[in-house]
């Protein structure tokens, strides 16, 4: 979508400008759906710790450690990139509502009035705020349940990188709960992802439109028709 005016403002002076918003809706669905699969891949890193308790060394302790860190910079990298682009294509799309002459700051009403996009987007907007609330609750519950254990899988963690034999069912058990505890609110977290991209797709799809609808209505007049209410 090239920038362009949408027309002529009503007293007769230039429009404002309708902006490009291809580029930053590709780019935020695809930092939110990278950070929350990112999110995900954490969720499973305790099977490297125990890989590492079954093959004591310091070498498969600090691929643990490695895969640990990395995933935790990756991750924190990915949330700023998602919120600066998403914070880009919802400033873009909000000026363009003015541009369209809608008085509503909500990017979602750029579905328009009619019942069943308006509906399908109240679901995905309400999907989308209640899988991240309960995302972030269970997120929450998670580390706290995760305290009382942090010490005990530090220590499996230096006897494995030390070379010495851990107790296999001890850490089958330590880590199955690292897991357990933090996969229900990765899952939930994707999910929420895939509503975020729904939501960006079907605005930006709905802004296109708007957009085509304003060409054909400008070359309708430039060609001396009318266009009937």
């Amino acid at each position: 979508m090239a920038p362009e005016r949408a027309g002529l403002a009503p007293d007769g002076g230039a429009a404002p400008m309708i902006r490009a918003l291809a580029h930053w809706a590709n780019a935020a669905m695809v930092a939110v759906a990278a950070a929350a699969l990112l999110n995900l891949g954490i969720a499973f890193l305790p099977l490297a710790d125990l890989h590492a308790v079954h093959h004591p060394g310091p070498e498969t302790a600090a691929l643990a450690t490695t895969l640990r860190l990395v995933g935790w910079a990756g991750r924190a990298v990915l949330l700023v990139i998602a919120a600066l682009v998403w914070i880009g294509w919802v400033s873009r799309a909000r000026s363009n509502l003015a541009a369209f002459g809608v008085r509503s700051h909500r990017v979602v009403d750029s579905v328009g009035r009619a019942p069943e996009p308006r509906r399908r987007m109240t679901l995905l907007t309400w999907a989308f705020r209640g899988t991240s609330l309960v995302g972030a609750a269970t997120l929450l519950i998670a580390w706290l349940a995760s305290r009382e254990t942090a010490a005990e899988i530090g220590l499996v963690r230096t006897q494995a990188r030390d070379g010495r034999v851990v107790d296999d069912a001890l850490a089958g058990h330590l880590f199955g709960r690292e897991l357990l505890l933090y996969l229900p609110s990765a899952a939930l977290f994707v999910l929420a992802a895939g509503f975020a991209v729904l939501i960006v797709a079907h605005v930006t799809s709905a802004q296109y439109g708007r957009v085509a609808r304003l060409r054909a209505r400008d070359s309708v007049l430039a060609e001396g028709g009318t266009i009937r209410a």
